[in-house]
């Protein structure tokens, strides 16, 4: 990572001045994406009702050529960020990136951030705008018999934790597959590290990594303030078994370097134990977030492996 150096925060910020600050270079680096996207994609903007009377903003993106009467697959996704960055414009890039190599329709949700919106916001956010895209599924032309789920890093628990939601409340899963992408599947603080050999936790390991060390992980924990880190839709990891069988399958992509590799793959095993049908790739040597260096060799097998990950949970 020593040709790709971590960008420096500058210092002594407020939480909303980092976010601003944050969320400029996203939606910069979103643009240069967008600028590399050669087929015409459709985008249209909506809202989404909370469950507090409120609403958030939701972007669709689809193909331009898709003929009348035709649905597609819907790929719903929650950003990362630590619950406290991202913008609906900070993910078009990746959102157009997605339609332009799988031919799909993203749904682009903009949930609550922190500080302002303290969990569960997020947790219910992500929620209703599961409802609302099988609500309006023949509005955005979308296939109710293909809808997909995922996200990064915090989006992932977004992703796992409708997921298993969405099977309680309906009794069997609407969704055909989740997509995990560096997960966070547990809240640190009852992670079960007597699972991984002493001395061998990717949290010990990987304390001091780039792009996401133990300090930020902190940062945005105190900002989400859970006040039950055990919560099933949360840690999702920490749900039995028997609660986990019957959800759709689910594929993962794993940072070797990442504080939060451990559970990811304790997760996947668990989902398998379970009978849910799981693959999962490991890039080795990686950190957190590492897609953003383009000329990465594990980058650009990144990008092979999510359009597998498509095929694979649409066949």
């Amino acid at each position: 990572m020593a040709a790709n150096p971590q960008p420096q925060l500058p210092p002594g910020l407020s939480p909303v001045e980092l976010r601003a600050h944050t969320n400029a270079g996203r939606e910069a680096n979103s643009q240069q994406i967008l600028r590399s996207i050669t087929v015409d994609i459709d985008t249209k903007d909506f809202r989404c009702a909370t469950t507090d009377e409120q609403t958030i903003p939701l972007r669709v993106y689809k193909p331009s050529s898709i003929p009348s009467g035709v649905q597609l697959p819907v790929f719903i996704f929650y950003h990362g960020g630590g619950y406290c960055f991202g913008t609906l414009s900070s993910e078009d890039g990746f959102c157009s990136w997605m339609v332009e190599k799988v031919g799909i329709i993203v749904v682009n949700v903009c949930y609550r951030h922190t500080p302002e919106w303290k969990w569960p916001a997020q947790r219910e956010d992500a929620f209703n705008a599961l409802n609302w895209v099988f609500d309006n599924i023949d509005l955005i032309s979308g296939d109710q018999n293909k809808v997909l789920v995922g996200g990064r890093s915090s989006g992932s628990n977004l992703a796992a934790g409708v997921s298993l939601r969405d099977k309680d409340v309906h009794g069997k899963s609407r969704i055909r597959g989740q997509i995990l992408d560096l997960p966070h599947v547990c809240h640190t603080s009852v992670f079960p590290a007597d699972l991984i050999a002493p001395g061998k936790g990717s949290f010990e390991e990987n304390i001091d990594a780039p792009i996401l060390p133990a300090t930020r992980i902190d940062f945005f924990n105190k900002l989400l303030d859970v006040k039950d880190p055990t919560e099933r839709y949360y840690s999702v990891l920490l749900a039995p078994e028997a609660d986990l069988a019957g959800l759709p399958a689910a594929y993962f992509l794993v940072a070797g370097r990442d504080p939060l590799r451990d559970e990811a793959l304790l997760y996947e095993a668990k989902l398998k134990r379970a009978g849910v049908k799981t693959d999962v790739n490991v890039y080795p040597g990686v950190p957190h977030g590492f897609r953003r260096y383009r000329d990465l060799k594990m980058s650009r097998q990144y990008d092979k492996d999510l359009v597998k990950a498509f095929k694979w949970l649409l066949q």
